[in-house]
């Protein structure tokens, strides 16, 4: 397996990832997966095998049953494990529940944390752009995230790239951790990425 500098970090990670919609397949995404808990395991566990450490999750798969699957099948690899996970989706008609603001991002990773039975998150996203909540918020909060050990490093998915220049702009310039990683939606047939 190869292996590369994740951004602008020091974590190693394989140039392939293995993403955890498929598992359990409940909540909405039953058209995605229904993997049970020992196909869930047995996949992990080849993935590994084949030297694939980075593993990456939401809590919006499944609105977290992904989360619980990859947390019981990592209980003794953990430490062999670059996990990543992401919040930002609105699950519950909580206006609070969505989006990048201090009150969602801190309660839905301990939510994460506690469905994924780890202590710390590697690489923690903001799952889409929030228009409503200023950058700077989100900014702080994932650097007090880093800060209190909850997670290493935090990226950014499926924004666009005025988006992500101006978080990690605004990031160096008040002296607090940027995004390291930005996690894109591209295939064969959507290249919108491109664009840009």
């Amino acid at each position: 397996m190869d292996y590369t500098q994740l951004g602008n970090s020091g974590l190693s990670v394989s140039k392939y990832a293995l993403g955890s919609i498929p598992f359990t397949g409940t909540n909405g995404f039953e058209n995605a997966g229904g993997m049970s808990q020992d196909m869930t395991n047995h996949m992990i566990d080849y993935a590994l095998d084949q030297g694939i450490n980075q593993f990456d999750t939401a809590n919006l798969y499944s609105k977290g049953d992904s989360e619980i699957a990859l947390g019981k099948a990592i209980r003794d690899k953990r430490h062999q494990m670059v996990i990543s996970s992401k919040t930002g989706f609105q699950l519950t008609d909580n206006p609070n529940d969505g989006g990048a603001g201090r009150v969602n991002i801190e309660r839905s990773i301990d939510e994460s944390l506690q469905r994924l039975n780890t202590d710390y998150i590697d690489l923690y996203y903001t799952h889409l752009w929030d228009g409503q909540t200023p950058v700077e918020e989100t900014i702080q909060v994932m650097n007090d995230l880093i800060q209190k050990g909850k997670i290493r490093y935090w990226g950014v998915s499926n924004y666009s790239g005025w988006a992500l220049a101006k978080t990690h702009t605004l990031a160096v310039a008040n002296h607090m951790a940027p995004p390291i990683a930005q996690q894109i939606y591209y295939t064969p047939e959507s290249r919108e990425a491109e664009y840009e």
